[in-house]
C-alpha cells in the first residue's frame, strides 16, 4: 500500500512545475507518506476522524491513489457518513475498477442508501457485455481501442493484399482457427468478417474510452453529501420543487450556474440542487 502511494507521489512531483506536490504551500512527499502512515494508525486505533483529517490533507495535495481513497471511505462509513463514504469509494473505484475490496464495500453501502430506486442493478447479460466498459480504467480502454485500430489497420492491408503469396501462406494455417472458414466462408469473405468484427469492437471500445476521459475530465459525476437534498425545476429555490434525494445517491452533472447544479438521475429524472451539496466524483 505504502509503495503504491510512493509511485504517486513521485508522479505527482515529477509533473509539478515548482516542484513541490500540490503547490508551495502543500506537504512535501516524504510529509504526505507520514501523513498516509499516521492515518492508517489512527484508524487500525479506531480514532476515524482523526485520521479522515490525515487522509484529508493528502488527498488536497493532490494524490489520486486507490488506497488513498479505500481508506477515506471507510474511516467515513465507520462514522456513518454515508455521502462521503460513496463518493471516496467512487474515487477508488474509478482509478482501481477491478478491485475486488472495492466493489464489495461500494456495493455494501449502497445498499443502506435511501435512494436504492436510482441504483442501477445490471443484470448477468449485460454485466457481461459491459465488463470492459465497468472493468477497465479510462487509459486501459483508450489503449484497448488503439489496439484495435491498429488491428483494423492491419487487416485492411492483408484485405489489400490478400492474393500475395504471404497472406496466402499466413491465412492457410491461421484459417484453421478461424470460425469464419469454419462456417465455409471463402479467404476474402473471411477477412471481410473478421474487418467486420474489429471494426464493431473498435467503435465500441472508442465510445467507451472517450465516455470515460470525458466523465473524469469534466466530472459528470456527483454524489449527493447532505443528508437530503431538494431538487427544483430551475436554478433557484424559489421555483418548483420536484422531489428530494438523500445523502450517497449518485448523479450526473449536466451543467453549473450560479452556485447551482443541473443534476439527472436514472428514468430521466433531473433538475437544479445547489452545488455546495454534492461533490464531482
Amino acid at each position: 500500500m505504502s509503495a503504491i502511494l510512493s509511485v504517486v507521489l513521485l508522479s505527482v512531483l515529477v509533473g509539478s512545475p515548482s516542484g513541490q506536490v500540490g503547490g508551495p504551500t502543500s506537504p512535501g512527499p516524504s510529509r504526505l507518506k507520514d501523513l498516509f502512515a499516521e492515518g492508517n494508525a489512527l484508524y487500525e486505533a479506531g480514532d476515524y476522524e482523526s485520521a479522515i483529517d490525515r487522509y484529508t490533507s493528502v488527498v488536497k495535495a493532490g494524490v489520486a491513489d486507490k488506497d488513498l481513497y479505500y481508506n477515506l471511505a471507510n474511516a467515513y462509513y465507520k462514522i456513518d457518513d454515508l455521502g462521503r463514504a460513496v463518493l471516496f469509494y467512487e474515487r477508488a473505484h474509478r482509478v482501481a475498477p477491478r478491485d475486488r475490496d472495492v466493489r464489495e464495500n461500494l456495493g455494501l453501502v449502497r445498499s443502506q442508501l435511501r435512494d436504492k430506486q436510482f441504483v442501477r442493478e445490471q443484470n448477468r447479460v449485460t454485466r457481461t457485455l459491459v465488463w470492459p466498459h465497468n472493468n477497465l480504467s479510462a487509459r486501459q480502454m483508450v489503449s484497448l481501442a488503439s489496439i484495435c485500430y491498429l488491428l483494423l489497420c492491419l487487416l485492411g492491408i492483408v484485405f489489400v493484399f490478400r492474393d500475395s503469396v504471404w497472406v496466402s501462406t499466413a491465412y492457410r494455417w491461421l484459417s484453421l482457427v478461424s470460425p469464419g472458414r469454419l462456417a465455409g466462408l471463402g479467404k476474402a469473405q473471411d477477412l471481410l468478417a473478421a474487418i467486420a468484427v474489429v471494426f464493431l469492437l473498435f467503435v465500441s471500445t472508442g465510445i467507451s474510452g472517450y465516455t470515460k476521459v470525458a466523465r473524469e475530465k469534466e466530472r459528470r459525476v456527483a454524489v449527493v453529501l447532505e443528508e437530503e437534498v431538494p431538487v427544483y425545476s430551475g436554478p433557484t429555490d424559489e421555483t418548483t420543487l420536484q422531489f428530494k434525494v438523500h445523502e450517497g445517491t449518485v448523479l450526473g452533472v449536466r451543467e453549473e450556474r450560479r452556485g447551482w447544479v443541473r443534476i439527472a438521475l436514472p428514468g430521466g429524472l433531473s433538475g437544479w440542487v445547489p452545488a455546495s451539496s454534492i461533490e464531482r466524483v
